[in-house]
């Protein structure tokens, strides 16, 4: 497993969804290089992430906890 950018940085965006279809924990960092212990929040194997006010406009990461099959499902509003 290794850190990934799910969003890049966008200060139009107005929020964003994240659905982890993996089989493994997602942790997502709002910023850069999330790790297993350096990170915002994690999602669990078909769990949802929705934003919160003020929504963060800066770059998001991700990494999951083992390797797995799936993905990380992204909406991005703006």
């Amino acid at each position: 497993a290794t850190n990934q950018t799910l969003l890049a940085a966008n200060t139009a965006r107005k929020g964003f969804k994240i659905y982890n279809d993996s089989t493994a924990i997602l942790y997502v960092k709002l910023g850069a290089t999330a790790t297993t212990t350096d990170f915002s929040f994690e999602i669990k194997p078909e769990g949802f992430y929705e934003s919160s006010s003020p929504v963060y406009r800066g770059r998001i990461d991700g990494l999951w906890a083992s390797d797995a099959s799936g993905a990380a499902r992204i909406t991005e509003l703006s």
